[in-house]
């Protein structure tokens, strides 16, 4: 009678044992979408260098796309479609998404019946940068419009607190935030030329071990370095690069009293209108130590040469043709481009960034020390 006790309580144990193993967590990541019948959706999460890692794809039948994600550390993952521009930016990882898209304004697609907060929060924020942002441009429009100098200069002062009040909303958002939220506005204030990379990197410091350590995290830290290597005041990485006929030349070599290390492309319309300025500059400083070493973010050698030409620019120049892969760009941190490192005869970095007037007046400072 005990044998059979015993056997029937083992029994029901391995029973329980079984019934009661954990089963894997998924989240679905589920929509609405209209017009696209038939046509698949793609969810891809984003590598160490935020470059696209497909996850499922699946087909929009009754205007409805579900995908099935594992449970994992929270992370941006990206929806798209075939034939379709829209791209719907959201995190996974930390619950269901249920959104019903907007094709047009992505960030005002419904997500209300989603239990991702991460999400919610994101689109929150989202919708806010969007909604300043176009205060912003109004403010811009009015100013240009007007033609009144005194309420030109009223509305300067209203546009430029404008820009204040946002670059304070960004920098206090990664402070209170300290999750894969904050991360992304880290590395939106990170795209900025004018990030303040002490601030950034004292948030950065603060924020939990698996949130530094996720992709994203590791990402935007890889940023910090980098862009925080080239502050204004520290000593210039040296680099080596390929000539229009190629040879090799370093910055070493390139280096003169002065020495402007321009970033730009020839598919760059902003660079190219800012070139006859520095073309300019160029030749008045040249003969008292002034140098240029031209970086291009071109791909199409034809091109690049062409534009050398084509705006008179006498000065060294070096690309890899690997477009927002060029390793000079990545060494720097340079995300956008024209950007311009000014440094003086021991390498270090004095200025960055300056635009004709501003840059003339540097370049001369720096010739007469």
């Amino acid at each position: 009678m005990k044998k059979t006790s015993l056997l029937l309580l083992l029994s029901g144990l391995i029973f329980w044992q079984c019934g009661s193993a954990p089963q894997p967590v998924t989240y679905h990541i589920k929509g609405k979408i209209t017009g696209l019948e038939n046509k698949k959706a793609y969810l891809a999460s984003l590598d160490k260098n935020l470059q696209p890692v497909y996850l499922d794809t699946v087909v929009v039948k009754d205007s409805i796309f579900d995908f099935v994600v594992p449970k994992q550390n929270p992370g941006i993952a990206i929806i798209s479609f075939e034939d379709a521009q829209t791209r719907i930016p959201l995190i996974i990882g930390d619950g269901n998404v249920d959104i019903n898209v907007d094709k047009y304004s992505p960030f005002e697609s419904d997500i209300s019946n989603s239990t991702s907060q991460l999400t919610k929060k994101f689109f929150e924020y989202e919708r806010h940068a969007i909604k300043d942002k176009r205060r912003g441009m109004i403010l811009m429009q009015e100013y240009r419009l007007q033609r009144d100098e005194k309420k030109r200069d009223s509305m300067k002062n209203v546009f430029e607190q404008w820009q204040k009040n946002a670059e304070a909303y960004q920098y206090d958002y990664i402070d209170k935030n300290k999750d894969i939220v904050g991360l992304i506005v880290m590395q939106t204030i990170l795209l900025s030329q004018e990030a303040d990379y002490q601030k950034i990197r004292k948030s950065f410091e603060s924020y939990p071990g698996n949130v530094k350590k996720s992709k994203l995290g590791k990402y935007v830290n890889t940023l910090i370095l980098t862009k925080g290597a080239t502050e204004i005041g520290g000593k210039a990485p040296n680099f080596i690069g390929t000539t229009p006929d190629g040879k090799k030349l370093s910055l070493t070599q390139a280096m003169g009293k002065v020495t402007i290390i321009d970033f730009w492309a020839s598919w760059c319309r902003p660079c190219r209108m800012e070139n006859p300025y520095v073309v300019e500059i160029y030749h008045k400083y040249h003969d008292q130590g002034l140098n240029i070493i031209g970086v291009s973010l071109d791909k199409n050698k034809e091109a690049w040469m062409r534009a050398i030409k084509d705006d008179g620019l006498q000065w060294q120049h070096v690309s890899s043709l690997k477009f927002w892969q060029e390793p000079i760009a990545k060494l720097y941190g340079v995300m956008s481009i024209p950007q311009t490192f000014i440094i003086d005869a021991k390498g270090i970095i004095r200025a960055k960034n300056l635009k004709r007037q501003e840059l003339e007046k540097k370049i001369k400072e720096l010739l007469e020390e």
